[in-house]
């Protein structure tokens, strides 16, 4: 198993009251995909990193063609989450996502954050994937070169589609929304219903797109759980998706200036 994936991601808003609607037509064209027996609902935790400038959100905000975010997840079922962590770094070139990642037992967590060696641990418990090393020291060095530390906490609930374990799509459809910032407990919660499709081979197939306008959501929107995260709670603004460039935005976008003004 390879620690890092390549493919290009869509994400689409079907609106907060279409929730089993996209569910039963998205199964129409693939099935639910479950991890774990009679589960079909995962639970995801996912906490990002950034530093005191924020430099990570604003370089989403800028629409840098090339930039990075560090984040850990947790996985589970009906409220109880693993032991395992996934430590990804995600890598945004133009419209190509890269993704390295690799397992972490949490008892290991703040050690690799503060930059020490736990690397022979981490070989330990990824056996079977290939450039753990890189991944590794990929991801613990871009923590420590921008002094990055955990921010942000997204908890979600999430249905997964694709055909086969090997499969080139993967549609991912996630609700309940929970949003809190590690830095003052403060918790928000968000109503947005967010559909992402990852195509990893050279093209999309024709059923996505029938898929899609069935849905009647063929206009995909720039959105990040992240930066939607980051707005709400540390620049206090209300978003739901931004739409992309050239149409008008659900949300006025900050400049730089005005957002770290608003931040303080």
């Amino acid at each position: 198993m390879s620690t890092t994936f390549s493919r290009s991601e869509r994400k689409y808003l079907p609106g907060n009251q279409r929730y089993h609607l996209t569910l039963n037509t998205v199964k129409k064209f693939v099935p639910v995909y479950m991890f774990e027996k009679n589960k079909p609902v995962t639970n995801v935790r996912t906490i990002y990193f950034d530093n005191d400038n924020f430099d990570t959100y604003y370089d989403w905000l800028n629409r840098e063609p090339i930039r990075y975010k560090v984040r850990y997840r947790e996985y589970g079922y009906d409220g109880k989450f693993s032991d395992d962590l996934w430590m990804e770094l995600k890598i945004k070139n133009h419209a190509i996502s890269q993704k390295k990642r690799f397992k972490l037992k949490r008892q290991h967590l703040e050690k690799f954050i503060a930059g020490e060696d736990v690397l022979k641990e981490v070989l330990r418990d990824n056996k079977k994937n290939r450039d753990i090393v890189d991944a590794y020291t990929r991801i613990q060095a871009h923590i420590v070169s921008h002094r990055l530390r955990p921010i942000l906490a997204m908890e979600y609930n999430r249905v997964s589609f694709q055909p086969c374990e090997d499969s080139d799509v993967r549609i991912t459809v996630d609700k309940d929304i929970v949003m809190r910032n590690l830095l003052n407990g403060e918790v928000v919660k968000d109503g947005c219903i967010v559909l992402e499709t990852k195509v990893s081979g050279p093209r999309a197939p024709l059923w996505l797109n029938d898929m899609m306008e069935e849905l009647g959501t063929t206009q995909d929107v720039r959105f990040s759980k992240f930066a939607s995260g980051v707005q709400r709670l540390f620049f206090r603004q209300q978003v739901c998706g931004l739409t992309e460039p050239g149409e008008p935005s659900t949300t006025e976008e900050m400049s730089p200036a005005a957002a770290k003004a608003g931040g303080k």
